[in-house]
Protein backbone atom coordinates (compact mmCIF):
# COMPACT_ATOMS: atom_id res chain seq x y z
CA UNK A 1 0.00 0.00 0.00
CA UNK A 2 2.52 2.85 0.70
CA UNK A 3 4.38 1.99 -1.98
CA UNK A 4 1.43 2.41 -4.40
CA UNK A 5 1.30 5.92 -2.44
CA UNK A 6 4.52 6.93 -3.16
CA UNK A 7 4.81 5.71 -7.00
CA UNK A 8 1.46 8.10 -7.41
CA UNK A 9 3.30 10.28 -5.46
CA UNK A 10 6.24 10.73 -7.23
CA UNK A 11 3.84 10.62 -10.76
CA UNK A 12 2.10 13.50 -9.48
CA UNK A 13 4.83 15.04 -8.81
CA UNK A 14 6.86 14.26 -11.94
CA UNK A 15 3.32 15.43 -13.86
CA UNK A 16 2.68 18.82 -12.20
CA UNK A 17 6.53 19.79 -12.60
CA UNK A 18 6.31 19.29 -16.62
CA UNK A 19 5.54 22.84 -17.63
CA UNK A 20 7.78 24.39 -14.33
CA UNK A 21 11.00 25.90 -14.53
CA UNK A 22 13.25 26.07 -11.45
CA UNK A 23 15.19 30.09 -10.28
CA UNK A 24 18.58 30.46 -10.57
CA UNK A 25 20.31 29.35 -7.88
CA UNK A 26 22.48 30.95 -5.37
CA UNK A 27 26.50 29.81 -5.08
CA UNK A 28 26.87 28.34 -1.86
CA UNK A 29 28.28 30.85 0.56
CA UNK A 30 30.86 30.30 3.41
CA UNK A 31 28.01 30.20 6.08
CA UNK A 32 25.72 28.02 4.33
CA UNK A 33 23.83 25.32 5.63
CA UNK A 34 24.19 21.10 4.63
CA UNK A 35 21.42 19.29 7.04
CA UNK A 36 20.13 16.08 7.93
CA UNK A 37 16.46 16.45 8.88
CA UNK A 38 15.37 13.06 10.40
CA UNK A 39 11.52 13.27 10.99
CA UNK A 40 9.60 10.13 12.49
CA UNK A 41 5.97 10.70 10.78
CA UNK A 42 2.88 9.17 13.04
CA UNK A 43 1.85 6.00 10.87
CA UNK A 44 -1.66 7.33 10.94
CA UNK A 45 -0.57 10.13 8.85
CA UNK A 46 1.97 9.26 6.49
CA UNK A 47 0.05 9.39 3.49
CA UNK A 48 -1.17 13.18 4.34
CA UNK A 49 2.58 13.57 5.55
CA UNK A 50 3.94 12.95 2.31
CA UNK A 51 1.51 15.04 0.03
CA UNK A 52 3.07 18.29 2.73
CA UNK A 53 6.51 16.96 2.07
CA UNK A 54 6.53 16.70 -1.87
CA UNK A 55 4.70 20.01 -1.71
CA UNK A 56 7.02 21.99 -0.36
CA UNK A 57 10.01 20.65 -1.52
CA UNK A 58 8.98 21.00 -4.57
CA UNK A 59 8.11 24.70 -4.22
CA UNK A 60 10.97 25.36 -2.30
CA UNK A 61 13.23 23.90 -5.31
CA UNK A 62 11.51 25.36 -7.86
CA UNK A 63 10.99 29.34 -6.66
CA UNK A 64 13.69 29.95 -3.69
CA UNK A 65 17.27 30.81 -5.33
CA UNK A 66 18.87 29.85 -1.53
CA UNK A 67 17.44 26.54 -1.63
CA UNK A 68 19.96 24.50 -3.20
CA UNK A 69 18.75 20.54 -2.33
CA UNK A 70 16.09 19.53 -1.01
CA UNK A 71 16.18 15.19 -1.33
CA UNK A 72 13.54 14.10 1.00
CA UNK A 73 14.29 10.10 1.01
CA UNK A 74 11.56 7.10 3.53
CA UNK A 75 13.83 4.42 4.85
CA UNK A 76 12.72 1.51 3.51
CA UNK A 77 11.88 -0.70 6.45
CA UNK A 78 10.13 1.81 8.21
CA UNK A 79 8.57 4.32 5.74
CA UNK A 80 7.88 7.04 8.60
CA UNK A 81 10.99 7.24 8.98
CA UNK A 82 11.99 10.26 6.90
CA UNK A 83 15.05 11.69 6.66
CA UNK A 84 15.78 14.92 3.92
CA UNK A 85 19.33 16.09 2.65
CA UNK A 86 18.81 20.08 2.84
CA UNK A 87 21.56 22.49 1.72
CA UNK A 88 21.12 26.56 2.14
CA UNK A 89 23.30 28.70 -0.02
CA UNK A 90 23.45 30.82 3.35
CA UNK A 91 22.31 31.51 6.22
CA UNK A 92 20.21 34.42 5.02
CA UNK A 93 18.66 31.66 2.93
CA UNK A 94 17.42 29.52 5.42
CA UNK A 95 16.02 32.17 7.31
CA UNK A 96 13.83 32.79 4.28
CA UNK A 97 13.21 29.55 3.32
CA UNK A 98 11.30 29.15 6.89
CA UNK A 99 9.29 32.31 7.01
CA UNK A 100 7.78 31.25 3.25
CA UNK A 101 4.44 30.82 3.02
CA UNK A 102 4.62 27.27 1.15
CA UNK A 103 6.99 26.30 4.36
CA UNK A 104 4.76 27.66 7.07
CA UNK A 105 1.59 26.06 5.32
CA UNK A 106 3.47 22.78 5.45
CA UNK A 107 5.07 23.16 9.17
CA UNK A 108 1.70 24.10 11.06
CA UNK A 109 0.24 21.21 8.97
CA UNK A 110 2.67 18.64 9.68
CA UNK A 111 2.98 19.02 13.24
CA UNK A 112 0.14 16.81 15.02
CA UNK A 113 1.86 14.26 12.56
CA UNK A 114 5.60 14.31 13.38
CA UNK A 115 6.21 12.54 16.63
CA UNK A 116 9.91 13.35 16.37
CA UNK A 117 12.46 15.80 14.51
CA UNK A 118 15.94 16.09 14.76
CA UNK A 119 18.14 19.11 12.80
CA UNK A 120 21.61 17.88 11.98
CA UNK A 121 23.93 19.97 10.78
CA UNK A 122 26.84 18.40 8.94
CA UNK A 123 29.82 18.92 7.10
CA UNK A 124 30.98 17.56 4.13
CA UNK A 125 33.65 15.01 3.86
CA UNK A 126 34.80 17.16 0.24
CA UNK A 127 33.06 20.09 0.08
CA UNK A 128 34.46 20.55 -3.59
CA UNK A 129 31.44 17.75 -4.21
CA UNK A 130 28.41 19.28 -4.90
CA UNK A 131 24.88 17.71 -5.46
CA UNK A 132 22.95 19.43 -8.45
CA UNK A 133 19.48 18.88 -6.71
CA UNK A 134 16.60 19.67 -9.59
CA UNK A 135 12.76 18.96 -10.29
CA UNK A 136 12.94 16.36 -13.51
CA UNK A 137 11.00 18.40 -16.30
Amino acid sequence: MMRVVLMVLAAAMFMSCQEKTMVDKLPMQADGIVRLSKIKVNPAYIDEYMKYAVEVGEISLLTEPGVLTMYAVADKTDPCRITILETYASQEAYRSHIASEHFQKYKQGTLHMVDSLALDDVTPLNPANRIINFIDK
